[in-house]
């Protein structure tokens, strides 16, 4: 990676964790859902398996697609609207550089998210974990990059507030239903079983389930695995045909 990489990177990422107001509702509002979800007499939706275990590898897959679609959504279209992207003309940096030093640093923050989340899971529920930390790393990962570029490409296509938010809504709210975070996807009708597997969050929210609640090696995991990395790949193609510096 070059020096103007590692550059953008740490700015991206000290810009992330000194706005303590936008860190504090991303960390909060998952754990908050969590708790909530937690404590309430809701039984068990799934065969064996504690409601505080189901639900929160299906919250950090939500937490990831909230953070990465919409904050990035509305951050790029303030720095558009600003005319921010157009002062990057005037360096040698590239849209490439811009774009993956962009997405990594939040993507480390995904990491962070997920480790605290998870934790107040372990230690305030007796939540489940049985999962190799390397294969659950992998899938925040990859889902973190996916979520990331769908906000991104959002970006593309709205240049205030008002044009985002109906494009994110769109685009999350089907997903926070269908996607299985919340009850499993085989309770939905047939017809929107069909829709939920074509989601990444499905595969996101499945794949980080059954690390989190039974031990799995990560070939095991490759169904899941494997949608995902092909929405990466044809949503960071979409995203670098569409960015532009100039807008």
């Amino acid at each position: 990676m070059t020096r103007s990489f590692w550059q953008l990177f740490l700015m991206n990422f000290k810009l992330l964790y000194r706005n303590a107001g936008g860190l504090f509702f991303t960390v909060a509002m998952p754990i908050g859902v969590y708790i909530a979800l937690s404590v309430l007499p809701i039984g068990r939706l799934v065969e064996n398996v504690r409601y505080a275990d189901f639900v929160l590898p299906g919250i950090v897959a939500w937490m990831i697609m909230q953070t990465g679609t919409y904050n990035l959504a509305y951050w790029m279209v303030d720095l558009k609207s600003r005319g921010v992207i157009k002062r990057f003309l005037v360096t040698p940096i590239s849209k490439t550089e811009l774009v993956l030093s962009l997405l990594s640093a939040r993507v480390l923050m995904i990491i962070l998210q997920a480790v605290v989340l998870t934790l107040v899971g372990i230690i305030f529920f007796n939540a489940t974990f049985y999962g190799n930390i390397l294969t659950a790393l992998l899938f925040i990962i990859v889902g973190g990059f996916i979520f990331l570029l769908v906000g991104l490409l959002v970006s593309t296509f709205a240049n205030s507030y008002e044009a985002a938010a109906p494009i994110t809504a769109l685009i999350s709210i089907p997903m926070t239903f269908l996607g299985g975070i919340f009850y499993p996807v085989q309770t939905l009708p047939h017809s929107l079983q069909i829709i939920a597997k074509i989601l990444p969050v499905t595969y996101l929210a499945n794949g980080l389930r059954e690390i989190y609640t039974r031990p799995v090696h990560i070939y095991s995991t490759a169904q899941n695995l494997l949608p995902m990395l092909i929405w990466f790949v044809a949503l960071l193609l979409l995203v670098l045909w569409r960015f532009r510096l100039e807008e």
